[in-house]
C-alpha cells in the first residue's frame, strides 16, 4: 500500500477495491454549480438535527437531556439511517452504477471509464461504499491523470473536491477500515505460510 502525506498532515492510505461507481464529465459551469451543492447524506443528517434539536446530538447530550430520551433518539437515528440506506440501495440498483475496480484514497480515486477525459476536466462521481446501511456518495473532482487503454476505455485519476466534512469523513472511515482489513489478511497469510 502506498502512503503519502496529504494537505491535512495525515497519511493518505490507498486501497484497491471493487465497488459500484458511475462517472459523468462536467462542464466548468456545472462544476461551479456543484461546488456549492452538498451531497444528499449531509443534507439528511442536517435535517434530522434540525428536527430533533442539535443538543441531542452534542457530546454532552446526556447532561442536558433525559437519558431515556437520548436512547430513544439514538434508536430513531439508527432506524432512519437504515431506511435511508435501503432506499439508496434500491435507487442505486436502478442507476447507471456498475461494479468496477478502483483505487481509492481520502484525496481521490482512480478507475477505468469509457468517457474520454483530459487532465483538468471536472467529473461527477457516484460511489456506493459497502457498509450497513450502504453509503452512497455524490462526489465531484478534478481529473489529474489520464491514460488511454485501447481508445475506448481510459484509466482516470481524479482528486476529490469535498463540499462537506461528512463526505470526507465517510471516505476516510471506509478507506481506513479497508486498510486495516488488508493488513490483517496479509498478517494471516504470512503466519500460515511460515
Amino acid at each position: 500500500m502506498h502512503e503519502v502525506a496529504n494537505d491535512h498532515g495525515r497519511q493518505d492510505f490507498r486501497i484497491d477495491d471493487v465497488i459500484p461507481v458511475s462517472d459523468k464529465k462536467l462542464t466548468a459551469e456545472e462544476f461551479e454549480l456543484c461546488q456549492n451543492k452538498v451531497g444528499i447524506r449531509s443534507r439528511q443528517n442536517s435535517m434530522l438535527q434540525q428536527m430533533v434539536g442539535r443538543d441531542v446530538f452534542a457530546n454532552d447530550a446526556h447532561d442536558s437531556v433525559n437519558p431515556e430520551m437520548a436512547q430513544a433518539m439514538e434508536a430513531l437515528d439508527a432506524k432512519l439511517n437504515y431506511l435511508i440506506g435501503v432506499n439508496m440501495l434500491n435507487d442505486a440498483s436502478h442507476s447507471d452504477m456498475q461494479e468496477r475496480p478502483v483505487n481509492l484514497s481520502l484525496t481521490g480515486i482512480s478507475f477505468t471509464t469509457n468517457h474520454a477525459y483530459q487532465v483538468g476536466d471536472s467529473t461527477h462521481i457516484n460511489l456506493m461504499l459497502p457498509s450497513f446501511p450502504p453509503s452512497i456518495l455524490e462526489l465531484i473532482g478534478t481529473v489529474v491523470r489520464v491514460s488511454s487503454q485501447d481508445g475506448k476505455h481510459w484509466k482516470v485519476g481524479a482528486k476529490f473536491y469535498f463540499r462537506s466534512d461528512d463526505e470526507e469523513d465517510t471516505i476516510a472511515k471506509y478507506v481506513y477500515r479497508r486498510h486495516r482489513e488488508t493488513i490483517r489478511v496479509n498478517k494471516k497469510r504470512t503466519l500460515h505460510s511460515s
